[in-house]
């Protein structure tokens, strides 16, 4: 069973450019190119900070983006299932799944001691075993970001760089 592409997030590429002209003046593919690096580059490395992941998990989320660049924008997608509550996050609610649970639950308390207990239909009645569900995180978010000002600034560079050419290039 393969897992459907997760669109995680969207880069559009016409609002990086100051104007018209100035992407007249500027290979778009090259910049689309450095862009799609960037925001691999962003993602993983964000995604690797993350300090509750395991390492297998870090390398599987990794291994699973995948950055395809479309006539004006770059769409990160991802085909693991743990980017869909990653992204949207995690609504609170009961675990009643838990209640078919075979050995008891393992618990790590505020503590930090473990102890184990057992879901039973009569505990889910009473109100308990209720995850208190996730916020969406910004991974995502903060590596489009921070690809979209890196990518701002190298549009501005190389534009300087070719206006800079070409002024040199009049007065020779």
């Amino acid at each position: 069973m393969s897992t459907p592409f997760v669109t995680v997030g969207r880069i559009n590429f016409r609002p990086l450019v100051p104007s018209a002209a100035a992407l007249r003046r500027i290979d778009p593919d090259a910049v689309l190119r450095k862009l799609k690096a960037d925001v691999v580059k962003r993602v993983k490395a964000n995604i690797m900070m993350q300090t509750t992941f395991s390492t297998r998990a870090k390398a599987a989320l990794s291994k699973a983006l995948k950055v395809v660049v479309g006539p004006s924008s770059i769409q990160i997608t991802a085909n693991h299932p743990a980017f869909r509550p990653l992204v949207m996050g995690w609504r609170p609610g009961q675990m009643v799944w838990l209640v078919k649970a075979r050995a008891p639950i393992p618990i790590i308390t505020e503590t930090g001691k473990l102890i184990f207990r057992s879901a039973t239909p009569k505990s889910m009645a009473n109100g308990r075993w209720v995850h208190p569900g996730h916020a969406p995180t910004t991974i995502i978010e903060k590596a489009r970001r921070e690809a979209r000002a890196y990518i701002k600034a190298a549009i501005r560079r190389d534009l300087q760089k070719q206006v800079k050419a070409a002024f040199q290039k009049a007065h020779r």
